[in-house]
């Protein structure tokens, strides 16, 4: 009869098995265990390097960041964009408030990248980590607040109706910009127009 021998790699699917409460028959040579346990150990034996030619199955190492341990994590680190690129993108952003381009109400995340130069997975990943909000909720804020400031100054646009004033900011419907301007200033544009005009 054949001596059965348990491999260290059956040592370590066994301590797995009892973790995870995996149980199976008292038979060591259990269709179902052995079956599972013999998948592993070809694909741990492909992994293994072998002994005639270490390096045989060795795969390269995939490039990713290297950090110095003595070097602080930067921004740009965290979010895989080269710190010069920021520093473009962050200009433009600044040109592209001052010019109140956030106005256009067909603007999108890919269109506002490529009128910048740079790609929308860039400018997304930096509006999240410096800008701290997602791309549309920085989009909704500027418009906003503009409105906010905007009906303040301007005494003509507190004529318009609330559908005007969010097509002039940037909303495609009133319901929209309604809830947005409740959700930053604690109460609808009509309310807020009636207090400036009774103030």
């Amino acid at each position: 009869m054949e001596k059965y021998v348990v491999t260290p790699e059956q040592k370590v699917f066994e301590t797995l098995f009892k973790k995870q409460n995996i149980s199976f028959s008292d038979d060591p040579l259990s269709t179902t265990k052995n079956a599972i346990v013999r998948t592993f150990e070809q694909l741990i034996s492909k992994w293994k390097p072998s002994k005639q030619n270490p390096s045989a199955h060795k795969s390269a190492p995939i490039p990713f960041r290297t950090i110095h341990p003595n070097r602080k994590e930067t921004i740009a680190d965290q979010i895989l964009v080269p710190q010069e690129l920021i520093e473009e993108i962050l200009l433009n952003l600044k040109a592209f408030e001052k010019n109140k381009g956030y106005l256009d109400r067909d603007l999108s995340l890919p269109g506002l990248a490529k009128s910048i130069g740079t790609n929308h997975s860039y400018l997304s990943r930096v509006v999240n980590h410096i800008k701290r909000k997602s791309f549309k909720k920085y989009l909704n804020d500027l418009r906003i607040e503009h409105a906010y400031i905007d009906l303040q100054t301007n005494p003509l646009k507190r004529r318009y109706t609330i559908e005007a004033i969010a097509f002039e900011n940037g909303f495609r419907s009133a319901e929209s910009f309604s809830k947005k301007f409740l959700a930053k200033y604690g109460m609808y544009p009509s309310a807020f127009l009636k207090k400036i005009q009774d103030a």
